[in-house]
């Protein structure tokens, strides 16, 4: 498989159901899933999305 990756970082002053929205968002609409979170010392959320990429077929 091969994934295609982003990356979203959210402020410590973004509320957690405002980043909930729009990951829920990127997720029902882009395909996109989740693949890895981290929350520094600063309080900033950054969170990796992930979605396969898929091969095109040529046929002739």
């Amino acid at each position: 498989m091969t994934y295609e990756f982003r990356k979203v970082s959210f402020s410590k002053d973004v509320p957690r159901s405002v980043s909930l929205q729009e990951l829920n968002d990127e997720a029902e609409y882009g395909k996109w899933e989740l693949a890895r979170t981290r929350i520094s010392v600063g309080g900033v959320r950054t969170v990796w999305l992930r979605r396969k990429i898929m091969p095109l077929s040529l046929s002739s």
